[in-house]
């Protein structure tokens, strides 16, 4: 098969011979760097991130990863007119900063999983106390062979990240949880729950069990309301996290919330039982049998705590029972 490039007004001069050595193994997130930055070689880190959909940290990965193959080099802000440092010392602080890979400057965060050559990974599993057990004790739980890539980056977890060693393991449980047997994702997950502070072994059992939570109620949700195998938009998504983390409602109190949904829109609308669910647990319902008895309660004294110009065509009960409390 033969490709014949249409160029226009912008042409992208790429070094080949490095790149094509890296392709087989980069990311999406690795492309999208490479050629917004060969497009625009100036930029500021937070707009290229929000036009390319990324976080700064996972920009700043793949340019270090890309930085690592010789293909680009981050050059460092420039020092301020008013900085009283001498160029003597500027230049020996720019020597210590000079990298063993032909000068160049790396800048490299904790937020950053380097790569490491077959040398480097065997001398920090001769450093790292448990590092060979853990290696182990991965591939048995992922039940892979690794190879130089994906040992790599285990070794970068422990040694870049300083992640406990069953902090690892329990990502990698995880992965296999949710059938995703990658030690990619196992990184991918590992990146991300730095970039939001959870570092320790309790903090992330902690986040994993209310993701788990949450993935069980989304299947839950998704089988109730007829949506089928298909995934929950971000809105829909924001929803169920609500009810679980915000509200820790029931599969029960959904279920409620889906009937009279359906009894008073003729269709399983997740906005409207959102509403529902809402005015609930705003008026301090916890439980059905709260519902069920506020529902009660209101029944008995409608026509003192209602006024007239209200609707229970416009009003489903919770805003009703929620107006009836705050009389």
């Amino acid at each position: 098969m033969k490709i014949i490039p249409q160029y226009k007004n912008k042409i992208l001069s790429l070094p080949g011979e490095v790149i094509s050595e890296k392709l087989p193994t980069a990311s999406k997130d690795e492309l999208k760097v490479l050629l917004a930055v060969f497009m625009e070689h100036e930029f500021e880190l937070s707009e290229l991130a929000t036009k390319l959909d990324m976080t700064e940290n996972a920009v700043k990965r793949a340019m270090n990863s890309w930085e690592k193959t010789g293909v680009i080099v981050v050059e460092k802000e420039k020092t301020s007119k008013k900085s009283t440092k001498s160029k003597e010392s500027a230049k020996q602080d720019s020597s210590k900063s000079t990298s063993r890979n032909d000068n160049k400057v790396v800048n490299v965060d904790r937020s950053t999983l380097p790569h490491y050559t077959s040398g480097e990974i065997a001398a920090v599993v001769e450093k790292r106390n448990g590092c060979s057990e853990l290696l182990d004790s991965c591939q048995q739980i992922l039940g892979k062979m690794f190879n130089a890539a994906e040992t790599s980056i285990i070794v970068g977890l422990v040694d870049h990240l300083s992640l406990s060693n069953d902090y690892i393991m329990l990502l990698c449980s995880h992965a296999c949880s949710m059938d995703k047997k990658s030690v990619r994702y196992v990184e991918k997950l590992a990146l991300n729950f730095f970039d939001n502070n959870i570092l320790t072994y309790s903090e992330l059992e902690a986040e994993l069990r209310s993701i788990e939570k949450r993935a069980s109620v989304e299947n839950y949700v998704r089988n109730l309301f007829g949506i089928g195998k298909r995934a929950l938009i971000k809105k829909e998504k924001e929803y169920v996290s609500k009810w679980t983390d915000s509200y820790n409602f029931s599969n029960e109190m959904i279920e409620l919330a889906y009937e009279i949904t359906v009894a008073k829109t003729n269709e399983p609308k997740l906005s409207y039982a959102n509403a529902i669910l809402e005015n609930w647990y705003a008026a301090g319902y916890k439980t059905t049998s709260d519902v069920k008895a506020a529902e009660e309660e209101w029944s008995k004294n409608k026509a003192k705590s209602i006024d007239s110009s209200f609707s229970t065509d416009d009003f489903y009960e919770a805003a009703l029972m929620r107006s009836y409390q705050s009389n």
